[in-house]
């Protein structure tokens, strides 16, 4: 019988370099199959937003490896639609409905689902929040990330900072980073 989940989380931008996008899933393949090994007494599942780009990327990397993914949302899926384009909302929607679990994470402080249906401050108040959630549910993080810090609330920096505070001396064995491009960087 399996021991408790292993939990690898994600975080990684939402604008991969398409053409880079083969080399990052070779990587990412690599590197779940070492922990699948590394952890045989175990079931390692993914936790996820189910962004585009990084998020979506690794879920269908850990399809394909018989890995199953749950999603952890940052706010209610009706709002979170508008991050994506018609035909990338189908591509999220596929995924989103082969997860073994779906949650979505309270809203942040005063935060009203009004304040949250706009893009702003409030909104990425709320990506933060999902992106801590994914870090303190998670044995081990994987970043797809260019290593740039943008001080952009609930981006991937802020997600990679607040692991290292959260797993402090353990932080390098408890993270990998994918160095990734960005199609517009």
């Amino acid at each position: 019988m399996l021991q408790k989940k292993y939990i690898i989380g994600i975080s990684g931008h939402r604008d991969l370099k398409h053409s880079e996008i083969p080399q990052y899933k070779k990587e990412i393949t690599t590197i779940l199959k070492k922990k699948i090994e590394q952890y045989q007494d175990r079931e390692i599942y993914i936790l996820t937003p189910l962004a585009e780009g990084a998020d979506q990327l690794v879920a269908r990397v850990a399809k394909e490896l018989g890995l199953r993914y749950e999603v952890l949302l940052p706010m209610p899926l009706e709002l979170y639609k508008k991050d994506f384009t018609p035909q990338k909302y189908k591509e999220f929607y596929k995924l989103y409905i082969e997860a073994v679990g779906t949650t979505t994470i309270k809203l942040v402080d005063d935060n009203s689902i009004e304040d949250i249906s706009d893009y702003g401050e409030k909104r990425d108040k709320q990506y933060l929040k999902v992106g801590q959630e994914v870090v303190k549910r998670s044995d081990f993080m994987l970043f797809l990330w260019d290593r740039v810090v943008n001080h952009k609330t609930g981006g991937t920096a802020d997600i990679f900072e607040y692991a290292k505070e959260q797993y402090k001396e353990d932080f390098n064995k408890k993270h990998y980073i994918v160095e990734c491009k960005r199609e517009n960087a």
